[in-house]
């Protein structure tokens, strides 16, 4: 079975990184969904600023993402088969999510209008990522992603279960109840816009 066709994936505007691993001739396995935090302002256009500056890196400081993700865009660094170089330990089958803001937000923080703009967009753009790879809408923990379970984590829990990264984002105070219900809504209103029968 093909993956589902009529999603945005692939084709949101394109600001190509200059650092990733691109893949030919072969579908990737993807098997997580990755958020993270930009570790930058929150402004109309912090999207479009991290993308170029994933365009301009040095060969000393590889890094990409597949979306960023501020509170009115989404913009695509590295197409959905290639891998991008975010969070070592979950690159190879991870799809990378960077929103808007900061790991060191508070819980009032995340719930601003700008933030929640973030998250709505963020969570439209992981629900069509689970539909198109068949994942699952579930925050994974730690041991389920050291397992090899599919499903959405932090780069927190890469960084923790790889020990690759020393990465913290995207926080302790980052809303995970309410990011994957607005992640079930997105992908049951998805699945109507395609005509796909209900999950099981």
């Amino acid at each position: 079975m093909g993956l589902p066709t009529g999603l945005e994936t692939d084709n949101w505007p394109l600001v190509e990184a200059k650092w990733f691993t691109d893949i030919i001739g072969t579908q990737r396995k993807v098997r997580l969904v990755v958020i993270h935090t930009m570790e930058a302002p929150e402004t109309d256009n912090t999207a479009e600023n991290v993308a170029k500056f994933f365009q301009s890196l040095p060969a000393n400081r590889k890094a990409s993402a597949h979306l960023c993700i501020d509170n009115n865009s989404i913009v695509q660094c590295v197409r959905d088969n290639d891998v991008a170089f975010a969070a070592p330990g979950a690159n190879r089958d991870g799809i990378h999510l960077e929103l808007a803001g900061f790991a060191s937000q508070s819980s009032a923080d995340w719930s601003d209008d700008y933030s929640k703009a973030v998250l709505n967009n963020a969570a439209n753009a992981a629900a069509q990522y689970c539909l198109k790879y068949g994942l699952p809408r579930k925050h994974l923990s730690n041991a389920e992603l050291k397992d090899g379970d599919e499903g959405i984590i932090g780069h927190v829990q890469a960084s923790e279960v790889y020990k690759k990264s020393d990465h913290t984002d995207p926080g302790g105070n980052f809303p995970w109840k309410d990011f994957i219900a607005l992640v079930d809504k997105h992908y049951l209103e998805r699945r109507k816009s395609l005509d796909l029968p209900p999950p099981l």
